[in-house]
This record gives structure tokens, C-alpha cells and sequence, in this order.
């Protein structure tokens, strides 16, 4: 039974909401303060020379205990024995002692120390068998919770009806428990299975008469078992913002990032824990990873690497506070970063795996056995990478150094976490780093099938086109894979504007206001750890010139003094990188000229539609060498690559015409703005937010949004005003 104290006084692990007047303590308490303060009207009375009937009190006090544990024993009559007669007992015994104290405080008076000790006294000594007491009412006290919350009562025989109308043979429902977005419903199944019942869910929704996707199905280790999930609150329609909280914590705990639809917080524990998350633009991808970021610069045992491949553009909002010498809340100079490290080329992309990989090494060789703890003295380093699908494409030695420090970091505690905009192996690196996630996002696609690439074993199951976007999304980990486990389970993470203006045209601070709240938590990486990383460039990795122009810029910051790298256009390359110094840039999007000779063999090696007939051998000192200009194959190749030149030329001819174009820039909009439609309107009716019509056109959000608008004006596209998730959609979808 002592084990059921401690039981009791713990969190439950289905986080369900606690009424205060059930807390283990605060029911003792509760009911300790209300007979104190009767004994005080009491003692009121008494001094006003009020005379009380002592001895009615009295009978009345024996009458009140013996009907109490009249009916305890009554109430509990369908428990076992001992449990019949502890329930009694304790009754018995609490309702003792509050009459005795009554009939102490009318005989005497209340207002003494030595009154109010005796009461303390006796609440101490009840508490732990008050523990003991509503761990035998579990069940008691969970309906009693749900009653209290609001939460909606199934009607089991109804719902064995609507079962079976919607084909589901021999389905019973056995019980039903209370959760924070509704109710669940255990189902013992006689003939369906659950891999059956999983399809029919739709048809039970219409016939249940719930909304569409308010149904799911939980497996069980035992087959013929099975919870349904009734969701009465619509978690995946709200907007959470992130709770405005910046204590320190810990990455040896689970983080909340937002709510699982069931209403239960989604929780991620991040140590020996590789995550992927990927999702389409728009769907809250950016969002996700700035409440990540948000949750792990909270904890005092980790330090933040981060390649961002996408221009720096979300590393650089929580970076603008060091970089232009904000003050905290205190008045503090924020003198340090609290990313830790941030690559946004490919070469100091090199350099961080590789650092990564080389800290895995070293900490495997120190340790003693087992894994390393982190702590403040010996942080874990979690590498978060953001759209680097072309930089494990085009940099062998980047997606080498990944992932070697993927496949060995976890025990050393350098963990990774990667955003990309498919699941499928050219944006996560491949079948090796794939294969070593531990939990995985999937957050909103256009196509169902794009599911098969998140979720190859949990196809069936999702459907991650029908999600609502704006942060929506399926998680599965570990124990959800599991046998017996949920599968991949629907949730909404929390809301963090990342915005650069607001809807009346203000600035948006509100990730650099996080950075500022937290800055001065995060540990500094532990000795041992730098000189792992030295050889790679970690300690002059925030004062090369060369290697922070691109923050500079990025903030409209002057350039370093000896910065001498040329100014960043492009986060990561379109295609493989050139293995030519010094060579020629193209002219726009348009493939550079090549020189003539390698159009010339080019045209050689293409066979002709007839073949000249073979010659016979010049004779040795007479004649030409064959090669000349009268040779049909060269005279053939040259005019063909006199073709592709004359191609080339007029390409670039008719590109420039296209971009020198009154209309380009006058009453139609800007050259980027049909792009721009075209996205809209692939995106259908969801539409598309400002910020990722601004990722897509590459354009800054300021100038794409007042192209939009003048786009709105013209009717071109339609404006719907939702707060932070208004979107723009195309006419043919409003």
C-alpha cells in the first residue's frame, strides 16, 4: 500500500486534468481548512455569549459517523474484502476525527495554538491513507473527473449500434475512460479485426454523426482489444501559441512541442533521439522548427549547431540579438549567440558535420562504457538541419561526415534533427541516414501518396493531404511503431509567429524576444569537446570575417572589416559545384557558353544519318591529316555546333528582351509575380502564407507582399484574412 502513495502523489502518466479539490494534498488540506473554519463560527458564537446545545452536538456527531460508514460499506459493496473494509475503516476514522474536534472546539474554544496543532496533527497523520484510499477508487475518481471537466459520456449501446451499422461484426464496448480532447471507448472484438475496423472508420463517423476525422483507432498488445479515440474538442483547428515560459530544463526529459488531437501534450524526448521532420511549404515547417529551437534553448545541458542551408533565414532571427547588441530583460549585454555554431554554405557545412562527428569519436574514446549523461559540464550537441536537400545532393564530403556522426553520435550525445520538404532519399541524405531516425514528423503534403515516403510501414494509416496544415501533423516514435503501439498519431504544434511584420505593418520580434529570454541558459561546450572540433575551424568560427559576412548581410549589417568572400545569393548550390577555378558565371538561369572545341567533339561524337565511307590512307608526307575542314564529319560538327551556338545566343536574347520589358515591372506586376499565382494556385483552396510564396519566388517578404496585395487589387488573387495564418488563394479556389 506504500506504493500506492507514491503512485498516487506522482504525475499520471496519461496527463489527465486533476480537479483541485482530488489533489492527494490538497483534498486534506481542503476539507482540514472547512472544518477549522466551523470551529470557528463556533468559537464566534461563543464569544458573542451565545450557549450551545453541547449535547446535540454530541448525538449528532455519532449519528453523522455511523452513517458515513454505513454507507461507505454500502458503496462499496462490489470490492473485494480488504479493500470493503479499508474504505470503511478510513471513513470511519477521518469522520472521527473531524466530530471529536468539533466537540473539542464547542466545549472549549478554537482560537488556541494548541487547538489548531491538534487539527495539523491529524490531517498529517490521514494524508497517506487518504493516498491509499483514492488509489483503490481509481476508477471511482476518474468518472468523477470527467463528470467535474465537462468531458462527454458515451453511450456504449449506442455505440455498439453504430458499429454494427457500419459493418463491423461483433464489436463490443466495454468501458470508457475520460482524455483531455474527449473520450475513448475500449472495443473487445469477437469477429472484426483491427486492421478491418480501421477502414470502416469513415462510414462510423457518418454514422456516429461526428465530424470527419474525429475517430481513431489505438491498437493493443492483446488482438482482440482496441481503444477508440472520440475527440469532441478540435485540437488540429486551434491555434496554441507557445506558452510563455522560459524556466531552464533538461533534454534528459521530454519537451512539449504542442497537443496530440486527444487534447494529451506532444511530448518528444530528444537525447539519443535522430528526428525528421518534412513537410510541404506552407504546412508549419518553419514554424515546427522554430518551437523546437524555442524548447531546446531552454535546456541547461545542450549546445545548438545548425545548418541552415535556406540563406540563414531561420538561424538568423534567433542570431539578431547578439548581433546587433540587444540587452535582456535585466539590462544585460547579450554578448554571446545562442546557436552555438551555424553553417549556411556548403564548405562550413563540410566543417560542422565533420566537427560533429569528430566530438562523437572523441567522447566514445573517453567514456568509460555505457553513454554519456548530458549535463552543464558535458552539454549534448543537437545538429539541426534546415533545407539541405541540395547539399547532400552536390557535397559528397557534407552527406559523408552526416552520416558516420548519425550512425555513432548517439551514445556520445550529438543528436540530429533534419527539416526537409519530402521523405523521400535525396532530401534526407539516403537509405543509411534514413534508416537511423528515431521519430519522424510528417506535416502536410498536396498528394496522399507523398505518406509512402514518411511512412513507408504506416501507409495505410495517413493521410497526410487531408491535414489542415498550419503546424498539423503526424508523429511517430519508437513506441507508437512499436507492436501493439498507436501507429503514427495526429497532433498540432504550438503557434510561434515568425513573421518579420505584423498584419498593421510593425516589426515582428517575437523569435528574437525568445532569444532574448533565453540566451544566458544554454552551457558552453565542454573543453574536451573544443578540441575535438579545433581542427575544423570551432574556435575562430565567429570571428572569420568570411565565415559571419553572410549574418552581416542577411541583417543589413555592414560587411567585417576583411571579409573577402563575394555576397551570398544562393544558401545552397542548384547543382553540382564546379571543379574549375575561375570559371565563367552564366547569364541568369541560362547554362554557361562552353568554347567551341567542346561543342565541336561534342558534334564528332554523334553519329551522322549516313556515314562517309571509309578512306583510304593518306599516303606518308602528302595530303592533309584527315582532320581539316574538308572532312565531312568535321565540316558536319562545326555546323552543328554553330547550330547550338546560334540557340544559346537567341536564348539569351530573348531572355533579356523578356526581363527588359515595359510590362514586366508596370501594370501586370513583377517578373515573379506569375511564379507567385502559379504556387497559389497549386496550393488549392489551403492557399499560401506571404513568408512561403517569398521562399518559392526568393524574393523578400516586404516585396512579395506588396506585390500580392497589388495582385488582390486587380483581382488576380483572393485575400483571406485570418490573423497570423492568413493566406492568399487563387480565384478559381476562394
Amino acid at each position: 500500500m506504500i506504493g500506492d502513495v507514491f503512485i498516487m502523489l506522482s504525475r499520471p502518466r496519461s496527463h489527465e486534468p486533476i480537479p483541485w479539490r482530488h489533489g492527494v494534498v490538497s483534498t486534506p488540506l481542503f476539507t482540514a481548512a472547512t472544518v477549522y473554519a466551523g470551529s470557528l463560527t463556533l468559537g464566534l458564537a461563543q464569544d458573542a455569549g451565545t450557549a450551545l446545545p453541547l449535547g446535540w452536538i454530541g448525538v449528532g456527531s455519532m449519528t453523522g459517523i455511523a452513517a458515513a460508514a454505513v454507507s461507505r460499506w454500502v458503496r462499496t459493496s462490489g470490492q473485494g474484502r480488504y479493500r470493503r473494509w479499508f474504505h470503511t475503516g478510513f471513513t470511519t476514522a477521518w469522520t472521527s476525527a473531524t466530530a471529536a474536534w468539533v466537540n473539542w472546539a464547542a466545549h472549549g474554544t478554537p482560537w488556541t495554538m494548541a487547538s489548531a496543532a491538534a487539527l495539523t496533527a491529524a490531517t498529517t497523520a490521514l494524508t497517506p491513507f487518504y493516498a491509499i484510499d483514492r488509489g483503490l477508487r481509481a476508477e471511482e475518481i476518474a468518472a468523477q473527473w470527467a463528470t467535474e471537466s465537462g468531458a462527454k459520456n458515451a453511450d456504449t449501446a449506442a455505440w455498439e449500434q453504430h458499429l454494427a451499422d457500419a459493418g463491423a461484426r461483433g464489436v463490443e464496448v466495454s468501458k470508457q475512460q475520460p482524455t483531455r480532447g474527449g473520450y475513448k471507448l475500449l472495443l473487445t472484438l469477437a469477429s472484426s479485426t483491427t486492421a478491418h475496423l480501421r477502414t470502416l472508420l469513415p462510414t462510423l463517423e457518418v454514422r456516429a454523426g461526428v465530424r470527419t476525422g474525429a475517430l481513431r483507432l489505438e491498437s493493443t498488445p492483446q488482438a482482440n482489444e482496441a481503444w477508440l479515440h472520440v475527440t469532441t474538442r478540435d485540437v488540429l483547428a486551434e491555434t496554441i501559441h507557445l506558452p510563455a515560459d522560459d524556466h531552464p530544463l533538461t533534454i534528459r526529459k521530454p519537451l512539449t512541442l504542442g497537443d496530440l488531437e486527444s487534447g494529451e501534450p506532444l511530448e518528444i524526448l530528444f537525447r539519443q533521439n535522430s528526428v525528421l521532420v518534412a513537410g510541404a511549404k506552407g504546412s508549419g515547417k518553419s514554424v515546427l522548427l522554430h518551437v523546437i529551437i524555442a524548447a531546446l534553448t531552454r535546456c541547461v545541458d545542450v549546445v545548438i549547431w545548425m545548418v541552415d542551408m535556406a540563406q540563414g533565414n531561420t538561424a538568423k532571427r534567433w542570431l539578431r540579438p547578439w548581433a546587433q547588441q540587444w540587452k535582456d530583460r535585466d539590462g544585460n549585454l547579450i554578448d554571446r549567440p545562442i546557436l552555438d555554431w551555424v553553417a549556411t554554405t556548403p564548405d562550413e557545412a563540410v566543417r560542422l558535420y565533420k566537427a560533429a562527428h569528430a566530438v562523437g569519436d572523441g567522447r566514445a574514446l573517453r567514456m568509460k562504457g555505457g553513454k554519456i549523461q548530458p549535463k552543464e559540464s558535458e552539454p549534448a550537441i543537437v545538429v539541426v538541419s534546415d533545407e539541405n536537400s541540395d547539399l547532400m545532393a552536390w557535397t559528397p564530403d557534407a552527406l559523408k561526415a552526416k552520416t558516420r556522426g548519425v550512425k555513432k553520435g548517439r551514445k556520445a550525445a550529438v543528436d540530429y534533427i533534419d527539416a526537409v520538404q519530402r521523405g523521400t532519399g535525396p532530401n534526407t541524405g539516403g537509405g543509411e541516414i534514413a534508416s537511423q531516425y528515431d521519430t519522424v514528423i510528417g506535416m502536410k503534403f498536396r498528394e496522399k501518396a507523398e505518406g509512402q515516403f514518411v511512412f513507408p510501414d504506416h501507409y495505410q494509416q495517413v493521410n497526410v493531404a487531408t491535414l489542415p496544415g498550419n503546424g498539423s501533423l503526424y508523429i511517430l516514435d519508437g513506441a507508437r511503431a512499436a507492436v501493439g503501439g498507436t501507429g503514427p498519431e495526429r497532433a498540432k504544434a504550438y503557434f510561434a509567429n515568425d513573421e518579420d511584420e505584423r498584419e498593421d505593418g510593425a516589426r515582428c520580434e517575437d523569435i528574437e524576444l525568445l532569444s532574448v529570454a533565453r540566451w544566458d541558459i544554454r552551457p558552453d561546450l565542454d573543453q574536451a569537446a573544443q578540441t575535438d572540433a579545433a581542427p575544423f575551424g570551432y574556435a575562430n568560427r565567429w570571428t572569420d570575417p568570411n565565415r559571419v559576412a553572410w549574418l552581416c548581410e542577411s541583417l543589413d549589417m555592414p560587411r567585417p572589416a576583411g571579409a573577402t568572400t563575394p555576397r551570398q545569393t544562393t544558401a545552397a548550390q542548384d547543382g553540382p559545384p564546379s571543379r574549375e577555378a575561375g570559371g565563367s558565371a552564366g547569364l541568369g538561369t541560362l547554362t554557361p557558353m562552353k568554347p567551341l572545341d567542346y561543342y565541336v567533339q561534342k558534334a564528332k561524337s554523334q553519329p551522322t544519318e549516313q556515314q562517309p565511307p571509309e578512306r583510304p590512307q593518306a599516303p606518308e608526307g602528302g595530303g592533309g591529316s584527315g582532320e581539316g575542314p574538308d572532312d565531312p564529319q568535321t565540316a558536319a560538327a562545326i555546323a552543328r555546333a554553330l547550330e547550338e551556338f546560334e540557340r544559346i545566343t537567341e536564348q539569351a536574347a530573348t531572355a533579356q528582351d523578356a526581363e527588359q520589358a515595359p510590362g514586366n515591372d508596370g501594370a501586370d506586376g513583377p517578373e515573379w509575380l506569375p511564379a507567385a499565382i502559379h504556387a497559389v494556385e497549386s496550393a488549392g483552396a489551403a492557399g499560401l502564407k506571404p513568408a512561403a510564396v517569398a521562399g518559392i519566388v526568393k524574393r523578400d517578404r516586404k516585396t512579395v507582399r506588396e506585390g500580392l496585395k497589388a495582385a488582390v487589387e486587380r483581382g488576380e488573387l483572393v485575400y483571406r484574412d485570418r490573423g497570423p495564418h492568413s493566406v492568399y488563394v487563387h480565384p478559381d479556389h476562394a
